[in-house]
């Protein structure tokens, strides 16, 4: 017994032994250390973003255009100038030169407003450039583009568009005396065109009266000599008047208004007094030049143009049909084939 009890204390301190060394080994061994996150401040970032830079539009050629004008024909000259005014912007460079020693090979267009003596050396020296001559109709110039004129034209279809919308052929023709357009002869290519239409324009009512009467004063005359010239011509119950540039003003349109008389011109009435307006007819010279200029672009390089006529109806428009416009276009074409003059017969027959 007793030898079992020493047995058990040798056990027992055996087992504290074992105990105590765990516990010092435990106290020995690297403890798991839980390391605090910390908070990682973010830089802000900066991104190097290139500024877009924007690319200029080449900025297309622009077209140099050069105009040489005539002396001998001041009524081109100032609606050629006209119309370059109009038609030179950002996309044509225009000048006027005084003669064909100017043309540099940068030039695209050279106008003529009367056709140089020396066209085909011009057109071989400058095989880049097109050339524009303003001449007759049927005139033919190899190399070149002809705009096809005559000064008797406007003023004849002036003429036939008055009579054709006058009661009666009641109608005057307000016409200048000197204008460079116009020509001397304005009154007698006025008076055909009228004639063309309605023979011999006699009056079938009384006052009988033979049509259209003509008013025909310088182009400078202020609105009070035209107006005392309507009041005469208004014995005869004038039912339609045609109104040259020379002669149109404000005061006189007011009077035309009063009197209930319909007009026809080459220029839209100001605002207000457009209300017995029947249509207003011209040839469009600037058109005319754009029409030339869009066929070269497309690769001709040689023609004849004929300038556009444009109607354009007014507040009247019913009155002046459609019809009414055909009839001027229809015999517009007979005039630039010469069917249809523009002149009075030179030849008087006998019986």
């Amino acid at each position: 017994r007793n030898g079992t009890i020493e047995a058990m204390k040798q056990n027992l301190f055996l087992f504290l032994c074992l105990f105590l060394c765990l516990t010092a080994a435990g106290c020995n061994m690297p403890q798991k250390s839980t390391i605090q996150p910390t908070e990682t401040k973010e830089e802000p970032v900066t991104e190097n973003t290139a500024e877009p830079t924007e690319t200029p539009t080449p900025l297309p050629k622009r077209e140099k255009i050069a105009f040489i004008p005539s002396e001998d024909a001041p009524g081109i000259n100032q609606s050629l100038s006209g119309a370059l005014d109009s038609l030179c912007t950002d996309a044509y460079e225009c000048l006027t030169i005084d003669n064909d020693s100017a043309i540099t090979e940068d030039t695209d267009f050279v106008i003529f407003a009367k056709e140089p003596t020396a066209l085909s050396a011009l057109t071989g020296r400058f095989p880049q450039t097109q050339f524009i001559v303003v001449a007759p109709p049927k005139t033919v110039i190899p190399g070149a583009w002809v705009i096809q004129y005559d000064e008797a034209f406007l003023p004849f279809l002036a003429g036939l568009a008055t009579a054709s919308n006058a009661y009666d052929w009641r109608s005057i023709g307000m016409l200048p005396t000197d204008s460079p357009v116009w020509g001397s002869k304005a009154e007698e290519y006025f008076a055909n065109g009228a004639h063309y239409f309605c023979g011999s324009c006699r009056s079938t009512l009384a006052p009988y009266v033979a049509f259209p009467l003509l008013i025909s004063l310088p182009g400078n005359s202020d609105p009070g000599s035209w107006m005392a010239q309507v009041d005469e011509a208004q014995k005869s119950f004038i039912y339609t008047a045609f109104l040259s540039e020379e002669s149109i003003s404000e005061p006189l349109l007011q009077k035309l208004v009063s009197l209930n008389i319909r007009m026809v011109g080459v220029s839209t009435p100001p605002s207000g007094l457009e209300g017995n307006w029947l249509a207003t007819i011209n040839f469009d010279w600037t058109d005319t030049l754009r029409q030339i200029i869009s066929q070269t672009m497309i690769g001709e390089t040689q023609g004849t143009q004929p300038l556009i006529l444009s109607i354009i109806p007014g507040a009247l428009s019913e009155d002046f049909s459609e019809g009414k416009s055909t009839l001027l276009r229809r015999a517009y074409i007979d005039l630039l084939s010469g069917i249809l003059s523009p002149y009075s017969p030179t030849t008087v027959y006998g019986e």
